[in-house]
């Protein structure tokens, strides 16, 4: 059933176009003001507006104005109801984005004919607009659309500070399948990897066809572990199945995957970086096993962590050198026994013994330098002593958004910094927080201010704040 939003100071009037509506099987939303009405146009179920053009305070032709400014309501038709003939004003509100004009008092059969018209055309539009948004043979985005929707979904979290997330799929061998089977072969397993893909990813996670054999998935609040797991529940299901491609005749195929995920606390959120980080996961995916995941993050992090264990340890007779100039990503944690001699007695000698902080782990995701580990553990005090006041508003107000978000930076920079039982405190409550599990948030949450207290009384007495 369609919805038509009518919009007129006029009770009479509303009542008299309910019924006309209503009778003719439409569903009807009514509304006396244009400020009420595109309020209501922000549920999204709206799939016409009849807008008087007369009313006090915001008029009708602000408020259809208002309606082509907003992206969200490009495809809604709007037809202007009016007692006026004034040609200016019909001229105006045709020239502003009405579809049409309908003088008052109104003949029934003229304005339903006429709201007919404009919801067929506005199916017809919304059929083109898919059309050039789908990959005609999977259904998915295509490579455009996708890129469209992946960068307003990144902008979206950048504001917020969430994490996102984007995985490259690549099918394993595809041109054999083509070569092999025939290319209707091939396409019936490109739509059964799509339809699995859809099927695989939650609802708001955003799915593309992006070159021949290759998709892509956009996921949003998603950090780099959830979406390697989902990656790999997606590969097994893959692995596994059974697609058919003819009579009696059917084939199994594999993937090969690579993730890449961005955070307030380890990057940009810029689209090309992410999708170029992501390729780079799945080159490596394909160059040495096929039918394996590999997550951006962790790839970078082994080699990383290879380039330190093949550094040649310094002359102790020579002036003191960093022995890396790469910088990992803060959730990286590197052994002392990465180091030259010489930064292992620096380190050695500088608070070992922290309360409630690992130095050896703190320092050493800096590369051993004492001094930039000691402006982060000033940072860490800066950003995050008022974290617990903020975690219990949060949890009394019941502001689930500003809870998730505190907790999951906290536990971020706890890890970055060596205070590992508070990060592994923020780590169960993060989870609760994913699992809606409200009636242990207070709970847990005493676990985690305790630990917090801790750190944060230690880097006061270790930097004399």
């Amino acid at each position: 059933m369609q919805t038509i939003l009518a919009v007129d100071d006029a009770k009479d009037t509303l009542m008299l176009l309910e019924f006309d509506l209503q009778a003719e099987g439409y569903q009807v939303v009514t509304t006396n003001d244009g400020l009420s009405a595109i309020s209501r146009m922000e549920h999204g179920d709206i799939d016409l507006v009849l807008l008087d053009l007369y009313m006090p305070n915001f008029s009708g032709l602000q408020t259809l104005q208002a309606i082509r400014e907003n992206p969200d309501f490009v495809n809604v038709p709007v037809i202007m109801l009016s007692a006026s003939d004034d040609e200016d004003e019909i001229v105006e509100a045709l020239e502003l984005g009405a579809h049409d004009y309908v003088t008052k008092p109104y003949l029934a059969k003229i304005l339903l004919a006429r709201i007919k018209n404009a919801l067929r055309l506005r199916e017809n539009s919304l059929k083109l607009e898919n059309l050039a948004h789908k990959d005609h043979l999977t259904e998915l985005n295509n490579k455009g659309h996708f890129e469209e929707l992946a960068i307003k979904a990144l902008s979206h979290m950048s504001r917020h500070k969430e994490n996102v997330a984007i995985a490259m799929v690549d099918i394993d061998h595809f041109k054999n399948v083509n070569d092999t089977y025939g290319h209707d072969a091939g396409d019936n397993v490109l739509s059964f990897v799509a339809r699995l893909l859809e099927s695989s990813f939650r609802d708001y996670d955003i799915a593309g066809r992006v070159g021949g054999e290759e998709f892509a998935v956009c996921m949003p609040h998603t950090e780099d572990d959830d979406a390697y797991n989902a990656c790999e529940r997606f590969r097994k299901k893959l692995e596994s199945a059974i697609i058919p491609i003819g009579d009696e005749l059917s084939i199994s195929v594999t993937a090969s995957l690579g993730v890449a995920s961005v955070n307030s606390e380890t990057g940009e959120y810029d689209f090309k970086q992410l999708m170029l980080s992501a390729d780079e996961a799945l080159y490596e995916a394909k160059a040495t096993s096929r039918n394996v995941t590999i997550s951006h993050f962790n790839a970078m992090l082994s080699k990383g962590r290879s380039e330190l264990e093949n550094v040649s340890l310094l002359d102790e007779n020579q002036p003191l050198e960093r022995v890396a100039t790469r910088n990992l990503d803060s959730n990286t944690s590197v052994s002392l026994e990465n180091f030259t001699t010489e930064e292992v007695k620096m380190t050695e000698g500088n608070s070992a013994e922290m309360d409630g902080i690992d130095y050896q782990i703190g320092v050493g995701n800096v590369l051993g330098d004492d001094d930039l580990f000691r402006e982060i553990l000033q940072m860490f005090h800066d950003d995050h002593h008022h974290d617990g006041e903020k975690i219990q508003q949060a949890i009394t107000n019941q502001d689930y958004a500003q809870l998730k978000s505190v907790v999951h930076t906290l536990k971020g920079v706890s890890s970055s910094i060596g205070a590992m039982e508070l990060f592994e405190q923020t780590k169960i409550l993060d989870i609760a927080i994913n699992q809606q599990d409200a009636d242990n948030y207070q709970r847990l949450f005493e676990n985690v201010s305790f630990q917090l207290t801790r750190v944060i009384s230690t880097i006061k007495k270790e930097l004399n704040i």
